[in-house]
């Protein structure tokens, strides 16, 4: 080695041997226990250390009893102290070569806890007005109608050529439903003041029907009820059904109210029997024969058959020539001009269509 050399190596070899002794005499070390407002060391917390210039040095975390230590240079040092759900601390301190610098307990405090709800919606528009209650319906009232027999309107009939038609019976006013209707019902009409309705009017509610076993396609009528009208304009009406006979169906007719009037039969008298009118048939569907059953017979008014008026019914199915076998007895409950219903009183035999009544004439009768 030349002499040039050999002093270099000796100044290389003194660098060496003080560089640890400078570096060990430029660190230093902090330490610190963290806990929470009670007391309570907190462990995990992370404790960052950095330069004056900001730079990170060392992150630690505190250990089961809340403490940590770390080694630090020798100059101002920054630590910021963080565990989450608590306030974090920050502190500026310097610690010095070679110690070790123990910090105060440092108190972490629960983070306020703020949490933002946001409520969308629309402003509501004007309440609705509330919809209004319904009105309760009110049956119409009715006239009081005359006293009548009503037999002379539920009783069957030979159909009269002579009375017209005012209107239809439809359906139900309110609501759907069968087409058979009884009291109190309120029914919609077809036809109205144009076809000579009005409102207070009192009709009947009639139709025909084929006569069962007649050859000839005889044709009866059948009284239904009776109804009465409560509004009416030109082509249609609503009626309350009054009574009805056994029962108002859609279709049925309606004509003129012209009731017989309550009467007190006429006294017994004595059968003429040259005067009898023929019986023609009993109502739609109705056996012939038993008390109070109707009956129409084809003489009426211009045969002077009158309301109350007796008859007695016969027989000339055995012998002509022979004396009348008397069935029963009868009371005329409604008459047209060539026919009349008949209610009967006593029946003590069959009675059928083609057999006899013979009205009873007493003392001051004209015939």
């Amino acid at each position: 080695m030349t002499r040039f050399h050999q002093p270099l190596v000796i100044v290389l070899l003194l660098v060496c041997a003080m560089t640890p002794h400078a570096i060990a005499q430029s660190i230093g070390h902090v330490q610190g226990v963290v806990a929470d407002d009670l007391g309570g060391v907190l462990p995990g917390v992370t404790v960052t250390i950095s330069g004056a210039d900001g730079q990170p040095l060392a992150v630690v975390v505190t250990d089961a009893v809340g403490s940590y230590s770390a080694p630090v240079p020798a100059s101002p040092i920054h630590l910021t102290i963080s565990l989450e759900g608590f306030q974090p601390v920050e502190l500026d301190v310097s610690a010095a070569t070679g110690t070790e610098l123990t910090l105060p307990l440092q108190h972490l405090a629960l983070a306020p806890h703020a949490e933002t709800v946001v409520v969308q919606g629309h402003l509501p528009l004007d309440p609705p007005e509330p919809a209004p209650k319904p009105r309760p319906r009110v049956a119409p009232q009715i006239r009081p109608v005359e006293a009548h027999d009503r037999d002379s309107i539920c009783g069957p009939a030979k159909p009269d050529t002579t009375s017209s038609t005012l209107g239809v019976v439809k359906a139900l006013r309110y609501t759907p439903g069968p087409a058979l209707f009884a009291a109190p019902d309120e029914v919609v009409i077809q036809g109205g003041t144009d076809s000579g309705i009005s409102p207070g009017q009192n009709l009947v509610a009639r139709r025909t029907f084929r006569v069962s076993g007649d050859a000839h396609g005889l044709v009866g009528e059948h009284g239904a009820g009776l109804l009465q009208i409560v509004d009416a304009t030109e082509q249609t009406a609503t009626a309350v059904i009054v009574y009805t006979c056994d029962e108002i169906r859609a279709g049925d007719r309606l004509t003129v109210f012209d009731p017989a009037p309550m009467r007190a039969p006429e006294p017994f008298g004595v059968p003429a029997w040259d005067d009898a009118a023929q019986i023609l048939f009993a109502d739609s569907g109705e056996l012939m024969g038993a008390p109070h059953r109707l009956l129409v017979v084809d003489h009426g008014f211009s045969s002077d058959v009158r309301v109350g008026q007796r008859l007695t019914l016969f027989s000339r199915r055995h012998n002509a020539r022979t004396r009348p076998t008397v069935l029963g007895d009868a009371i005329v409950v409604a008459v047209r001009r060539d026919s009349a219903t008949i209610r009967v009183e006593r029946a003590v035999d069959a009675i059928e269509p083609g057999d006899w009544a013979a009205p009873q004439r007493f003392a001051g009768t004209s015939r």
